[in-house]
């Protein structure tokens, strides 16, 4: 609203500054003078003549050669309207065709352009058309058009006519009009005014007005107007009809007004006419479109406003894109099965399945394996699908769900044979359990053990009166109880060997455990009957201590009086074992195929992994394929306890196998199957498992653990690598390191290996910073050299407790040392001296014990110590001495203090330092 008043106040004050009254005067004076010269009847008869070219009168072209030709100058409105008129483009009627045609091909100055762009209109107006409905009306009143003659028909635009001589010259004579300011650009004329000569100075420089600089538009083409006949009847009445069809139809647009001559299709001589053609208006932007302004930039702008101009997003419909997916309604899978494996298999997203866990209070990941059964099925129960549990690869990868008792009890008894029964001797170290199997097989592999002790399992085959035995001899020591613990399992009668002289001891104790454990028979040899001190009835009621209450006190367990040096009461100690095993109805089938476990596995240097199993059932055969826990392998040579080759090894046989793809652990059970294509493949599967597993184990922290891990102080890390020659040496020397107590300092076994030192084992010490622990190995030839120049710790040893004991020595060595004060003397200082070369010099007198001149000194003064430091000199009289004993008087000179005073009192001390205990 307020724009429309603004511009309503500037029409207003530009219609008064052109003078719009006067200009309203002058339009009725030129209405009036052209009716005067409206032509006559006869002259509108000459207009009737067959078509041809206009002719003009000689009479009429001599006088206007003669009349003097005024130029007038013309001047352009300020602004350039959309009703600027085109320049006159008719030539004088006394011009000849040539001269036109020569005129127009000739370049016009710009004099001259201004001038015909600028000057007074002499030709005849021409009539407007009449607007079209609808049409605009000017901003304010102008003169209607003049009304057609009555006797014509109405035409769509009024025709030029010929004017006579006399009307010619009275209208090619100068006139004079008072000037007045140019119209405005909004004025709509219906027929060009004559202008009045005006000053260019009004204009800029260029003769242009500003306005016309701002609203400059490219310059239209000139358009020719060359005189040509005038209509025929015909004509008029064709262009009448079309003027009818237009108005008719509406098509004339708003603002524009139609030509106003017919002088391109009519010439008249002696004539000059001008075209008008109102020009379409700039169009206007609406609001809604508008410009990005300072108000914009600056943010003045407020949101009101912008609701205005703003265009509304379009709302995007995003199309939902219908779930196609066909989900199975039954499925089949393994366990345990990683979460995301599950949902790939139920064809859905793997955050739907963490999704329904979470809400049952169950967190998980992607990665995490499900293992429970009725977890997995509940899950598919959630989504429609019903889930079950194929067993078929677990099974076949098991190869069997039974035991090797409870495949032998479901054996049909025509294919079952009495067995030899495995007899393992077991008890504290020391007792005689070598020597008394070396008495039974007629041997002396006690010699050959180092330190006299056994640190291996031993099994052999042997035959005797009462028949053929397995025997295996275990360990003694504390720390082979694993080693133990898997003699017991697999054997059928243990032998527990007390000596008599010294009872049962802490070994002996656990074998008892374990033997009870495994649920085996018991037969006690109380060993060392010749010695002078055997004490028999001590062991009796040692034993009845621990719920084996002998035969001769009523019991049921048999105990056999033995010496292993004399070989007193090995015959009836044979015999009771030939009696336990008649009692237990040993049998097996050597029919089946063959299954047994692991006694022990080293790796040797030319044979490569050498394995000792016990045959428990079946028949192994050379060349088997077999599966251990996670290797496998295909049997290659076959050994007995004495090294010969054997093709065979039927239950309860003890053999030394190669050909394996590793080393088993001990205790390990193997299984014979078709082939080694499927050997392998069962034992890869398992490695995953094993793997899958591992990863599954999240270490456990509790609240309690990790604020006892803040309190505890830092602790000492020995790094050590070992070496041993056999799995079960191995295993026993690792658990008894780590059974070391200690508080202070950490054992951290980077690796362990079966078989020699070599130069991968020196660089990874060296680069660890570790010592390298060898146990009943030697170092490699090409290793010897590595290991001085890199200067790697080496320690072998062949007992195991001086192993342990040597560590114990490495770990209390990685400690630091305890500084501890030792009170030496005291003195009083009686005088002090000064002296210019060396200070304060102290008179002193011992009154405790001796002061040494190595020893430390400090200044208590009022039971506070000011001072502490080392001596500089010790005299006494005038000589150096070494020390002063208590009572004597001397001379201290203390290094760099001064600050000595009568009654202080001089304390020397010694730093002792202690090392630490683990």
């Amino acid at each position: 609203m307020a724009k429309n008043l603004k511009l309503n106040i500037k029409n207003t004050q530009i219609a008064e500054a052109i003078n719009l009254g006067g200009l309203k005067e002058k339009f009725a004076k030129r209405k009036a003078d052209i009716e005067e010269l409206a032509p006559s009847s006869e002259e509108k008869a000459n207009l009737e003549k067959p078509e041809g070219k206009a002719t003009i009168t000689p009479e009429a072209k001599a006088e206007a050669d003669e009349r003097p030709k005024e130029e007038v100058k013309r001047v352009r409105a300020r602004s350039r309207s959309m009703f600027a008129e085109p320049r006159s483009t008719l030539p004088l009627a006394a011009e000849t065709e040539q001269e036109l045609v020569a005129k127009k091909s000739r370049k016009k100055s710009s004099e001259e352009l201004r001038q015909e762009i600028f000057g007074e209109v002499t030709a005849e107006p021409s009539l407007p058309s009449e607007e079209a409905p609808g049409s605009s009306s000017p901003p304010f009143p102008i003169s209607s058009p003049l009304p057609p003659q009555a006797n014509e028909p109405p035409t769509p635009m009024q025709e030029i006519l010929p004017l006579p001589k006399a009307t010619l010259d009275r209208l090619l004579a100068p006139k004079r009009y008072p000037r007045r300011s140019p119209l405005s650009s909004m004025e709509r004329l219906d027929a060009p005014i004559p202008q009045e000569k005006k000053e260019t100075s009004q204009l800029g420089p260029t003769g242009r007005h500003i306005n016309d600089l701002l609203n400059a538009r490219l310059p239209k083409p000139e358009e020719k107007v060359l005189p040509v006949a005038a209509p025929g009847k015909e004509e008029k009445e064709r262009i009448d009809k079309g003027e009818e069809e237009k108005k008719a139809k509406g098509r004339v647009k708003e603002g524009t007004t139609e030509e106003t001559t017919t002088a391109k299709k009519v010439g008249r001589p002696g004539k000059a006419t001008r075209e008008f053609r109102d020009l379409k208006p700039a169009a206007k932007k609406s609001s809604d479109q508008r410009s990005f302004d300072a108000r914009d930039r600056y943010g003045l702008r407020s949101s009101d406003e912008e609701q205005h101009w703003r265009k509304k997003r379009a709302h995007k419909h995003i199309a939902v894109q219908e779930d196609t997916t066909t989900r199975p309604t039954s499925l089949k899978v393994r366990l345990p099965i990683a979460l995301k494996d599950l949902a790939v298999e139920m064809k859905l997203k793997a955050s739907q399945l963490l999704a329904k866990l979470l809400i049952q209070g169950v967190m998980l990941t992607l990665n995490d394996q499900l293992d429970d059964e009725t977890v997995v099925q509940l899950l598919g129960q959630e989504f429609g699908c019903d889930i079950t549990i194929d067993r078929a690869e677990q099974e076949r990868i098991r190869i069997t769900d039974k035991s090797i008792q409870e495949e032998i009890a479901a054996a049909a008894s025509e294919r079952l044979y009495t067995r030899p029964p495995v007899v393992a001797f077991m008890g504290h170290v020391d007792h005689g359990k070598t020597s008394l199997i070396d008495a039974i097989r007629s041997s002396n592999r006690a010699a050959s053990e180092a330190g006299a002790i056994t640190q291996h399992m031993g099994a052999f085959r042997c035959t005797t009166a009462v028949g053929d035995l397995t025997i295996l001899d275990t360990p003694g020591h504390e720390a082979f109880s694993a080693m133990r613990a898997r003699g017991a399992k697999i054997t059928d009668i243990v032998v527990l060997v007390v000596a008599g002289d010294e009872g049962i001891r802490q070994q002996t104790v656990e074998a008892i455990q374990h033997a009870k454990a495994a649920q085996v028979a018991i037969v006690v040899a109380i060993n060392k009957c010749d010695k002078p001190n055997f004490n028999a009835e001590q062991v009796y009621r040692q034993l009845a201590e621990h719920e084996l209450l002998p035969e001769v006190w009523g019991g049921q367990t048999v105990t056999v009086p033995c010496s292993a040096t004399s070989g007193e009461g090995v015959n009836t100690l044979l015999e009771m074992l030939a009696l336990q095993a008649e009692v237990l109805e040993l049998k097996a089938s050597p029919d089946m195929r063959a299954r047994g476990t692991v006694l022990e596995s080293q790796m040797h240097k030319g044979l490569g992994v050498v394995a000792t199993v016990l045959v428990q059932n079946g028949t192994l055969r050379h060349g088997d394929a077999v599966v251990f826990e996670s290797l496998w392998g295909r049997i290659k040579t076959m050994k007995d306890e004495f090294g010969q080759e054997i093709e065979e090894a039927l239950p309860s046989t003890p053999v030394a196998i190669t050909g394996l793809s590793g080393l088993p652990d001990a205790g390990e059970e193997f299984i014979v199957v078709k082939n080694e294509k499927e050997a392998r493949e069962i034992a890869e599967v398992r490695l995953q498992g094993m793997r899958q597993a591992r990863l599954l184990q999240k270490p456990k922290f509790s609240l309690e653990s990790l604020l006892q891990q803040a309190q505890d102080t830092p602790k000492k890390i020995l790094n050590v690598v070992l070496r041993a020659d056999v799995q079960g040496s191995l295993e026993a020397l690792r658990t008894a390191l780590e059974k070391i107590e200690s508080s202070k300092v950490i054992i951290n076994v980077i690796f362990a290996g079966i078989g020699e030192i070599a130069e991968s084992d020196v660089h990874l010490a060296a680069a660890s910073k570790t010592i390298i622990l060898g146990f009943h190995t030697q170092v490699e030839h090409h290793a010897d050299l590595l290991i001085k120049e890199l200067g790697v710790q080496v320690r072998l040893h062949d007992i195991i407790y001086h192993a342990v004991d040597d560590i114990k020595d490495i770990m209390s060595g990685l400690l630091d040392k305890v500084a501890q004060e030792e009170i030496k003397g005291k003195a009083l200082v009686k005088a002090t001296f000064k002296s210019s070369h060396h200070g304060t010099i102290a008179g002193c007198q011992v009154v405790e014990g001796t002061i040494h001149r190595n020893n430390k000194m400090r200044i208590i003064r009022e039971k506070e110590t000011i001072w502490q430091g080392d001596i500089a000199s010790l005299r006494r009289v005038k000589e150096d001495v070494r020390e002063v004993q208590k009572g004597l008087e001397c001379g201290i000179l203390l290094v760099n203090c001064n600050n000595l005073m009568e009654g202080d009192i001089l304390e020397a001390f010694q730093v002792v330092y202690l090392s630490q205990q683990l």
